[in-house]
């Protein structure tokens, strides 16, 4: 072992506790990397399973969505890692910065200080990088142990909305994943002990002497007056200065804080919309039972008008879901709601004077001025014989009538608002198919919004809403909504109704052209739900191990100043300050570091959130609240972490002797 190696080896050995905090800072940013990359290698395997090599067709989709998540999270660790990291290395050349003017005074070069602090990172790596791959692997078999938990029941409410689906995550050891987990370790580390190494060898011999404690060798700070006799009490005064004064020393410890806080505010505010977005899914339609038939589609332009046409090959008839009706509504007498819809078939050609006024608002808004002709997708809808004819009956027309739901539902940026769009003016409506062959209806009644079934409100996304006779009608879709007695039986007696008329043989949506399914209505809430708690478990999983990194840096740099300060605070005992004052400077200065990591994090935290809800609130009509718990959490934590390492590290300087520590400091 050479010289310069053995020297930095006994500076490991001689300030343990600055080792401790710097080896554990590495070996958490090892052990999340090296999390991510095997959960990365995981999913792999899993999606290469379930979809072929290389993804199949969904390559171009998946790749992107396993990828980008990787790197994102990949680069915070990386940022925080090298903030924090840099930091300990440089403490460490503050704490020694007079040994390397001695070492220069005696013949060393600027090389040799700089492998000197590369040294002590390659013996902290040998140590702290293989522990910490050891721990990420260990994470991430708990992780892929927490996803198993669910992926059972994820697979069974999955298989009823998509055939064919069976995930498994195992945990997969990829020597792959382990180099590249150890190059970005590695790099991570050497990169961020590198930016104090060069700093400290440029320094001149004399500067060293001179500036025995810190490497910012740049003009010394500037002189603040502290006033007896005024408001401000004398240990806020002097508190203040201190803050000032160190603020360079202390802004990596504030950065990766303030780091910190943002991304606990924000994982909390995405949690807050993941529940927004949740309870918008699932909202209570009348019914805990859902059995239904889609046939695939393609969406086409007719060449003739320009729009868009869509050509279904295996439409269902009136006929066929009148008769599955029935065999649905001999289980027990359960009574079943049916209906199908036509999305596509037509469209409007309406005048503003048939559309109310707040229509006429919205559409506006959308297009950014008022047409003359105006023409809105028509959906068409038809309903089981029995529930048809009620509805005939409360809207006053006739059994065989075309009945209009009068009610449009629209996202007002982030607030669900339910309006009428036609005004009634007519009682006929001229409707175009896409090739412009036009067809006149006659409206025989009409319900208002809380006249509608509530089987009818979702999803309400065409403006013009028509129940239509059934009879020789086809539709892509067909929909029957039930609460029966006992679910379990319902459905599975469903099922093999179904079966019996749209047999797939094993095929899945796209082989054979058509799919049925049978479930609860809360199924894909609880689908929903499971995501939210497993999203939920490693976000705020990665958030906490991440701020613990930020922690760990605040405590070395903080313990670090205290000890550089030893000086400081024996001289302020020896003029008559008490200790009980020394304690109450102490304080305030954490309170202060502290505020400063809160009034940068906060601001941000609380706008990354907003801005989130806000793009999602575009997109889906939900409440969102701040999550205020969370982050009055958040300002405990900050303030209760600096004060209580201040408080930790003030009191080791308890059994020094105050004349030896001014003598020994050269005062």
């Amino acid at each position: 072992m050479n010289i310069l190696c053995s020297f930095a080896l006994s500076q490991i050995k001689r300030k343990k506790s600055r080792t401790m905090t710097t080896a554990s800072a590495i070996a958490l940013s090892a052990a999340l990397l090296t999390a991510v990359v095997n959960l990365v290698a995981s999913g792999n395997a899993m999606l290469a399973g379930f979809l072929g090599k290389d993804y199949g067709a969904y390559g171009s989709a998946y790749i992107p969505l396993l990828l980008i998540p990787a790197l994102f999270l990949a680069s915070l660790i990386i940022a925080m890692s090298v903030i924090v990291i840099s930091n300990a290395f440089r403490m460490s050349a503050n704490e020694r910065i007079s040994q390397f003017g001695t070492l220069k005074c005696v013949g060393a070069t600027k090389k040799q200080i700089y492998k000197t602090i590369m040294y002590e990172c390659a013996l902290l790596c040998v140590a702290a990088i293989p522990l910490g791959i050891m721990l990420g692997y260990l994470l991430s078999f708990i992780g892929i142990g927490v996803i198993n938990l669910y992926i059972d029941d994820l697979n069974v409410l999955a298989r009823t909305m998509m055939k064919r689906i069976s995930l498994s995550l195992s945990f997969t050891f990829s020597p792959f994943a382990l180099l590249v987990s150890l190059i970005i370790s590695l790099g991570t580390v050497f990169f961020a002990a590198t930016l104090p190494a060069r700093k400290a060898m440029r320094i001149s011999a004399l500067d060293c002497l001179r500036n025995g404690g810190e490497t910012d060798t740049s003009s010394g700070y500037g002189r603040t007056r502290i006033t007896l006799g005024t408001k401000k009490p004398i240990e806020y005064q002097l508190a203040q200065k201190n803050v000032s004064s160190n603020r360079k020393r202390m802004h990596s410890a504030v950065t990766a804080f303030s780091i910190s806080i943002i991304l606990f505010i924000t994982m909390s505010g995405l949690k807050e919309i993941a529940s927004g977005i949740q309870n918008y899914i699932y909202t209570d339609y009348g019914y805990t039972v859902m059995a239904d038939y889609t046939a695939t589609f393609k969406n086409t332009v007719n060449p003739k008008t320009g729009r868009r046409q869509q050509n279904c090959a295996y439409p269902i008839d009136s006929k066929t879901a009148e008769e599955i009706t029935g065999q649905f509504a001999q289980y027990h007498g359960t009574d079943v709601f049916g209906s199908g819809q036509d999305y596509s078939t037509y469209v409007a050609i309406l005048t503003p004077q048939d559309l109310t006024e707040d229509m006429r608002q919205v559409l506006s808004d959308e297009s950014g001025e008022e047409q003359a002709e105006i023409i809105l997708e028509v959906e068409r809808i038809i309903l089981d014989e029995k529930h048809y004819g009620e509805l005939c009956a409360q809207a006053g027309a006739v059994y065989g009538g075309v009945i209009l739901l009068n009610d449009y539902k629209y996202n007002d940026n982030g607030t669900e608002r339910h309006i009428a769009p036609l005004s009634m003016v007519s009682s006929t409506l001229r409707l175009e198919k896409a090739d412009g062959s036009p067809d006149f209806v006659t409206i025989d009644g009409v319900l208002g919004t809380a006249e509608i079934p509530v089987q009818l409100t979702y999803p309400n996304t065409n403006p013009i809403r028509l129940i239509v006779p059934s009879e020789g009608m086809w539709v892509r879709g067909y929909n029957w909504m039930a609460s029966p007695e006992d679910e379990d039986g319902f459905m599975e007696y469903a099922r093999s109704v179904l079966e019996s008329h749209f047999p797939q043989h094993g095929m899945d949506y796209e082989e054979a052209g058509y799919t049925s399914r049978v479930y609860g209505a809360r199924d894909f809430a609880k689908l929903m739900n499971i995501a939210v708690i497993l999203a939920a478990f490693f976000l705020y999983a990665f958030v906490f191990l991440l701020g613990l990194i930020g922690i760990l840096n605040v405590i070395s740099t903080v313990s670090t100043q205290i000890k550089l300060r030893a000086k400081e605070l024996a001289v302020l005992q020896s003029i008559g300050m008490p200790s009980e004052s020394l304690r109450k400077m102490l304080s305030i200065e954490s309170i202060l570091c502290a505020g400063k990591a809160l009034a940068a994090g906060l601001p941000i935290g609380i706008g990354i959130v907003l801005v989130i809800a806000y793009c999602v609130k575009l997109l889906f009509p939900i409440s969102f609240h701040m999550p205020w718990a969370s982050i009055m959490i958040t300002i405990f934590i900050a303030v209760l972490v600096m004060w209580g390492t201040v408080r930790i590290s003030a009191n080791t300087l308890k059994k020094q002797n105050i004349i030896e520590t001014i003598r020994q400091s050269g005062l």
